[in-house]
């Protein structure tokens, strides 16, 4: 009988994990991290657009890979990602054209989470957004494509992937607001960071990231309340660095309201349908085949996972990716669709089983210590998975402080109470 071992060869070192380490170092010096990253094997799924209907030839076929990954403090976890990524390989053919060949990659960014135990207050999650979205560059080698699609869809809940970590003290939770100007702020910096050029290279890129966010059941005008006063649509801000601080350079970001589709456009043809996504389940509805993009945001607001009091967002950016960078990626590691080293998605779930069993436990720093080494004895006894060791040489986080945007206000509201003349009382 063939060794565990044997079964599932060790991953090789990721491209992921090695940007996530490079985003890491940018955080305030003194700290030690390890980064560990699962990635899966390209698998054929179904199309992003299923019912997308064709007047000529046309095959399209559709691969998808899973990334997981760790940062650990101390052997104890702090942050996590989850991501989906896919990969769509198009033909179309017209008449007596030669068929044409068009090949898109787009990211989903599915769980980000913190356990509340890192030592030290430090934009940890902001650092490994920043450093996975540069890692995306690996597919400008691989299929020299100009740019990458990220989504996000933005909704507070008080834990992602680490169980009962609601439950500890030291972990921050944000409310629906606040974290819809989270995600903005932190793709904001993330798309800067992973767009800049290597640091061999001193020439910007000619197209800059553009990043779109809707607040179904809000309007353009309430967007000062997520962009910020100093944010309008279509003006960047200075360039930063993964933990947010000024770099070298400029890089802007455009930020645009609303999805990026035009309203009248049929929702089937154009909008993207990941897994687990409210309009996902919207679009499955047999009445929603002659939706407009508009008629969608409307049934969005008023869903009961998007509407109902709820404060969402939908965040899709395109990141422009530098063939330098790609071909760094491609250098570290091969992330061509070989299987060779990457699990399969059976393995992968078998490690979600493992993250969300009914022991795992966050709520203190004695159970996320068990839980921490429980998931990782098992991710070196079943997969071998590589780890990268970590050594902070940032700014002190006060220098990121004295950078960082004032709290933003809630608009102006009319208040009519000032407008009351009260009566003046008579003392006898």
């Amino acid at each position: 009988m063939a060794s565990l071992q044997e079964s599932h060869p060790a991953q090789q070192r990721a491209p992921v994990a090695e940007y996530v380490a490079e985003s890491l170092r940018t955080l305030p010096a003194g700290s030690s991290f390890s980064v560990r990253v699962v990635y899966t094997a390209d698998h054929a799924v179904d199309s992003l657009t299923p019912r997308r209907p064709f007047s000529h030839f046309h095959a399209e076929s559709i691969y998808s890979r899973r990334i997981l990954a760790f940062v650990l403090q101390g052997g104890c976890l702090v942050a996590g990602l989850e991501a989906h990524e896919f990969t769509t390989l198009r033909i179309e053919a017209q008449g007596a054209q030669p068929p044409q060949t068009c090949v898109a990659v787009d990211c989903c960014i599915e769980k980000l989470d913190s356990s509340g135990e890192l030592a030290g207050r430090m934009p940890m999650a902001r650092a490994l957004v920043a450093g996975y979205l540069r890692s995306l560059h690996r597919y400008s080698a691989a299929l020299n494509v100009p740019s990458v699609g990220v989504h996000v869809f933005a909704r507070a809940q008080p834990e992602y992937l680490f169980a009962k970590s609601k439950d500890n003290p030291r972990k921050r939770i944000l409310g629906d607001l606040d974290l819809v100007k989270w995600w903005q702020s932190t793709l904001h910096h993330a798309l800067e960071y992973g767009a800049r050029p290597a640091p061999d290279q001193s020439k910007l890129p000619s197209v800059h990231p553009v990043a779109n966010c809707i607040v179904p059941g809000s309007t353009m005008l309430e967007s000062p309340w997520f962009f910020g006063k100093d944010r309008p649509s279509g003006a960047g801000l200075e360039n930063r660095n993964a933990s947010g601080s000024c770099a070298e350079g400029s890089l802007s970001v455009e930020w645009r309201w609303g999805l990026p589709y035009p309203l009248s456009a049929r929702a089937h043809d154009c909008v993207l349908q990941f897994p687990d996504d409210p309009i996902t389940r919207l679009l499955s509805e047999a009445h929603s085949s002659a939706w407009s993009v508009s008629a969608l945001l409307d049934m969005l607001s008023v869903s009961e996972e998007c509407g109902s009091g709820h404060r969402t967002a939908y965040f899709s950016a395109s990141l422009p990716l530098c063939p330098d960078i790609g071909a760094l990626a491609g250098a570290i590691a091969n992330c061509g669709t070989a299987s060779q080293g990457h699990l399969s998605f059976e393995d992968y779930d078998k490690i979600l089983v493992v993250l969300f069993d009914k022991d795992m436990d966050f709520s203190s720093t004695a159970s996320a210590l068990s839980s921490s080494s429980r998931l990782m004895g098992y991710l070196d006894s079943s997969f071998d998975i590589p780890f990268i060791d970590v050594e902070t040489t940032g700014p002190a986080i006060s220098a990121d402080r004295a950078q960082a945007p004032k709290p933003q206000e809630p608009p102006a509201v009319n208040d009519l109470s000032t407008m009351v003349r009260k009566r003046r009382k008579v003392v006898s």
